[in-house]
């Protein structure tokens, strides 16, 4: 099985709210989506890990729609903290089986994938929260160990990038709760996030953790403990490809697209 990791589209269909997306932040994200529809062989579902637009306006969700049309295979999602929940659950509410209540978690299966994704936004903050109710949402479904590898989606990381003004924005909220719930976990597991705008992979209490790049912009590298936030960088867009053989064996390979 072959899926991609894409995350932070960032599209607007009128103006950006964040002021370092780039102008042509639809057509850059299009380009992702043609590279995924063209490979070879087929890539057969994809995770797009948040900020898929960049205000949660009816148009702009309207827009992502076009832009994902060309992919003819599942697309999973979960809202970052420029999404907004209204605009995207009905967007993707006949493609994807969202749990009752305000959030956006839903439990999938994809072949031999389980999927487990988590609505971390946190209204008007850029870090991002996980509540009391939907830890025990997930604590349910990790109480019991399965032989399918699972997949957590969810846009603010939990595991540290090491630049440490991105991490001060990832995951606040029920971070050392979920923490433990990984600590815990027996079965085999990996990470899928975004949010950082930098593509990276580690390991994380020896799960294997990843967030892919973000079309809209790139921050540049810094491990400067003291350092500010980094700026923009001029570089390709990088996303992960992962061939799945097993639960215990998956290669991840980067793919970099010309923007």
């Amino acid at each position: 099985m072959l899926i991609a990791h894409i995350s932070d589209f960032h599209v607007f269909a009128k103006l950006p709210e964040t002021t370092i997306v780039r102008p042509d932040a639809a057509d850059a994200a299009s380009k992702v989506v043609a590279d995924i529809a063209a490979f070879t062989p087929k890539i057969e579902a994809v995770m797009l890990t948040g900020d898929l637009t960049d205000g949660g306006s009816e148009e702009d969700y309207a827009l992502l729609s076009d832009i994902l049309s060309p992919l003819d295979v599942p697309v999973f999602v979960v809202p970052g903290n420029h999404d907004a929940r209204p605009g995207l659950r009905a967007a993707f509410a006949d493609k994807l089986p969202f749990g009752p209540g305000p959030f956006l978690n839903y439990e999938a299966r994809f072949g031999d994938l389980r999927i487990l994704a988590l609505d971390t936004l946190w209204a008007g903050q850029v870090a991002g929260r996980l509540e009391n109710s939907q830890l025990a949402w997930l604590a349910e479904r990790l109480a019991a160990p399965i032989d399918a590898l699972t997949l957590i989606l969810m846009h603010h990381p939990a595991f540290p990038s090491q630049i440490a003004p991105l991490d001060a924005m990832a995951l606040q909220g029920g971070r050392a709760e979920f923490e433990q719930l990984i600590v815990d976990y027996r079965g085999p597991l990996r990470i899928l996030s975004g949010h950082i705008h930098r593509p990276f992979q580690t390991l994380w209490h020896g799960v294997f953790c990843a967030v892919s790049g973000g079309p809209a912009f790139q921050h540049a590298l810094t491990l400067d403990s003291d350092a500010a936030e980094p700026g923009v960088v001029a570089e390709p867009y990088a996303y992960f490809i992962h061939r799945i053989t097993d639960a215990a064996s998956v290669s991840i390979h980067t793919r970099y697209v010309s923007l």
